[in-house]
């Protein structure tokens, strides 16, 4: 480990975005390219407008950074260690110990996966995405197997006994109701659901 927390090893696997990598650099070299075309031909307007040099520069430099910016969404990457994930958003970079991960999870009608955390935390990784479809499930089942191999046992299940089961029962009966959860009761007395034939 360097002094940052960051491991110095090689890493077991490397995941990058592949589909909107390839978007990114073909939208970041078209806004360039516009840009700079734009701005040398601005120069010979004759709408009455006079555009100096540096309005041309300018107008170029705002395609480069507009560039630069799209460019920003091929940066996501997940680096998988023998100690923990080293995930890298678009903006921001962290190490995650194995202790503190209980899983990785891509949960339906999400752009990327989640890293589950203790005390229901989660944490985008947005090196596993959506757009690369197979890609992203091989890769999603890869870190699944390292987090099995080297991340900590599953949490074990604590089913309450009977007497606990009651006496949460209890307080869910004994606490005064919502407003939303007595309007909700009246209606379902009003309208009961019809037995389906």
């Amino acid at each position: 480990m360097s002094t940052d927390g960051k491991p110095t090893t090689k890493p077991l696997l490397t995941v990058r975005p592949r589909r909107i990598a390839i978007y990114a650099s073909i939208s970041a070299t078209t806004v360039v390219v516009t840009m700079l075309v734009v701005g040398i031909l601005l120069h010979n307007t004759n709408d009455g407008v006079s555009f100096e040099w540096s309005d041309q520069l300018g107008l170029i430099g705002l395609g480069v950074l507009i560039g630069v910016a799209i460019l920003m969404m091929a940066r996501p990457t997940l680096k998988v260690y023998e100690s923990g994930l080293l995930v890298r958003n678009i903006l921001g970079e962290n190490f995650y110990e194995w202790a503190l991960i209980y899983g990785v999870s891509f949960p339906q009608g999400a752009q990327w996966a989640l890293l589950l955390m203790p005390d229901d935390e989660t944490h985008p990784v947005m090196a596993i995405q959506l757009l690369d479809r197979g890609r992203a499930v091989e890769s999603l089942q890869a870190v699944r197997k390292l987090h099995a191999q080297y991340g900590p046992p599953p949490p074990k299940s604590t089913v309450p006994d009977e007497k606990a089961l009651r006496l949460l029962e209890e307080q869910e009966n004994n606490r005064p109701l919502g407003r939303l959860e007595i309007i909700d009761r009246v209606k379902a007395a009003k309208n009961p659901e019809r037995p389906k034939a």
